[in-house]
């Protein structure tokens, strides 16, 4: 077995415990289980406790990795890189919606190698190598093969980073071209139903790097495209984000571009 191969056995395995502990914590709350980041942004005693989890098993099994995580940072240093998001989504999890996810991913330099999505409330376990392909609970995964963008639905997501009236500019562009959007609350789970075929695209003008890594090769290896900054700027500074099938990607790009600012 390769070692991207133990890596990514490793990190599907990891996701799983991760899930459940968020869940069974969940379940399990108490009077300080929530605390506000900042308006509409959440953190839970979960996302912090599924982070140490992840920290602790990938140091005991790769002890020279470093690890970029939402809530404690970078730790460690080198190449060997984990960027991990405990909880995608934190705002559904905490009021038992069902989409959000654990992401776990591998980098190695300027390539993510793996990526895996666990979303429990989903019953849906997602992962992908390079050169792999993508894969859904066992099932080979592919995007859609839609070309006609007024069949089209494009995941949106928000960001209090930009602009709001470039928000809304584009929702309307989308619905005078006759293109549906969705919002979703959580980057991992839209991101995924491009994988999965169930949307066209997804477009985020402003997204963090644990946010997207994990989903970043399932959706290249189900092939799509994804377009962002490259990796290193996306960890420091977060990066505008587009990810779509072939058949719609002109449309969708340009579409995006009249809207809204490319840097």
């Amino acid at each position: 077995m390769t070692d991207i191969e133990n890596r990514l056995d490793f990190a599907k395995s990891l996701a799983q415990e991760a899930a459940a502990l968020a869940v069974r914590l969940r379940d399990e709350r108490g009077a300080e289980f929530i605390a506000e980041k900042g308006p509409q942004d959440f953190v839970t005693f979960a996302d912090r406790a599924v982070e140490d989890l992840i920290r602790n098993r990938i140091a005991e099994r790769w002890p020279y990795d470093a690890m970029l995580g939402e809530e404690d940072g970078v730790s460690g240093s080198g190449s060997a890189l984990w960027v991990v998001d405990p909880i995608d989504g934190t705002a559904n999890f905490m009021r038992g919606h069902r989409d959000w996810g654990v992401c776990i991913a591998f980098c190695d330099g300027q390539n993510i190698s793996l990526g895996v999505i666990c979303a429990p409330d989903l019953n849906m376990l997602a992962w992908a190598s390079t050169g792999s392909g993508a894969w859904l609970n066992g099932e080979r995964l592919s995007v859609s093969d839609c070309t006609d963008p007024t069949r089209a639905v494009l995941m949106l997501g928000w960001s209090t980073r930009r602009p709001i009236a470039e928000h809304t500019a584009l929702i309307e562009t989308l619905l005078e071209t006759g293109i549906e959007y969705r919002r979703n609350g959580s980057a991992a789970i839209s991101l995924m139903a491009v994988a999965t075929g169930q949307a066209e695209g997804y477009y985020e003008a402003h997204l963090n790097a644990w946010d997207a890594f994990a989903a970043i090769p399932i959706i290249s290896e189900a092939g799509g495209q994804v377009e962002c900054a490259p990796l290193d700027r996306f960890m420091k500074s977060g990066s505008r984000i587009m990810a779509c099938n072939i058949g719609v990607l002109d449309t969708f790009r340009h579409l995006i571009d009249s809207e809204t600012s490319t840097v």
